[in-house]
């Protein structure tokens, strides 16, 4: 599980929970498609305190770190299904439970090769 930007800072997005919205623009609020390279690990102040710089690699991600959208966990997002209700929506930001991100937080730190985020539609 994994949230999404709002995407309702420039224009209206009525259908926000159901389908995500991309756009790269600063203050957006919205998601963007594409690969990206996971970076360094850094202190966060959602969730469990840790974050990782996310480096878009594509013309439609690559205004990721000027944006500071990075993967962190929120204490708002559920580690499990929770149809028929929605997730939060982040501003722009990939984030996940606090459960997951332990674990991931874990492999990445173990990881001795780069390893790709991949954010599809």
């Amino acid at each position: 599980m994994v949230t999404h930007g709002s995407c309702d800072q420039f224009e209206e997005n009525p259908e926000k929970w159901e389908k995500v919205k991309f756009d790269l623009r600063n203050d957006s609020h919205c998601s963007m498609s594409g690969k990206y390279k996971i970076g360094d690990r850094d202190y966060s102040s959602w969730g469990i305190n840790v974050k990782y710089w996310i480096h878009g690699l594509e013309k439609t991600n690559n205004t990721a770190v000027k944006r500071v959208v990075v993967l962190h966990s929120w204490n708002a997002v559920k580690n499990e299904e929770i149809y028929p209700k929605y997730s939060p929506l982040s501003w722009g930001c990939p984030a996940v439970s606090n459960e997951f991100m332990k674990e991931l937080d874990t492999r990445l730190q173990e990881s001795k090769k780069p390893v790709l985020l991949w954010i599809i539609d």
